[in-house]
């Protein structure tokens, strides 16, 4: 077993894929269009493919989670071992907003605590480590507009349709 396990798996939404640790995922990509993408992500983290006992279990997650499943993925083990305290805090209070829902970066900032600083939460959520398990889309502007997310406000609305948060659009 390698010291932080890359994990990479195909889903409806493309492939995607987790870092883990002993303590749970380190690292997540969001969907790539291809493997080697994701599997190029985690290895910047210094994640080598390797076996893990959790390897089975997280993938079938990212398919259910991918296919408009309620998977549950929200509730898996992290594992933070980078960012500063407030950091730490606001990623996990991330996972305090329910499947289905969106919240502001004023909210998340009164909800750790830290009424005063929307914006240093708002670069903490940017720099969140574990998109889709820490789940950053959920945060929007005060007025309700997208902004702000790594994988493109693309992907972004794509979760958030997924999860119930927007209306699908129609496709053809």
């Amino acid at each position: 077993m390698v010291d932080l396990a890359a994990i990479v798996t195909e889903t409806a939404m493309g492939w995607a894929g987790v870092a883990l640790g002993p303590g749970g995922i380190r690292y997540a990509t969001l969907f790539h269009r291809t493997e080697d993408a994701a599997l190029g992500e985690l290895r910047a983290f210094g994640a080598r493919p390797g076996a893990h006992p959790s390897s089975t279990a997280v993938s079938t997650l990212l398919v259910a989670y991918a296919a408009g499943e309620p998977a549950p993925i929200e509730a898996y083990p992290v594992e933070l071992t980078t960012g500063s305290e407030l950091q730490r805090k606001t990623w996990l209070a991330l996972r305090d907003i329910p499947r289905g829902e969106t919240r502001s970066y004023g909210w998340l900032a009164r909800h750790v605590g830290e009424p005063d600083a929307p914006r240093a939460i708002g670069a903490a959520v940017g720099a969140n480590p574990i998109p889709l398990w820490l789940p950053c889309h959920r945060v929007v502007a005060s007025d309700g507009s997208l902004h702000g997310f790594g994988g493109g406000l693309a992907m972004k609305s794509a979760l958030l349709e997924l999860e119930g948060a927007l209306p699908r659009r129609l496709v053809g």
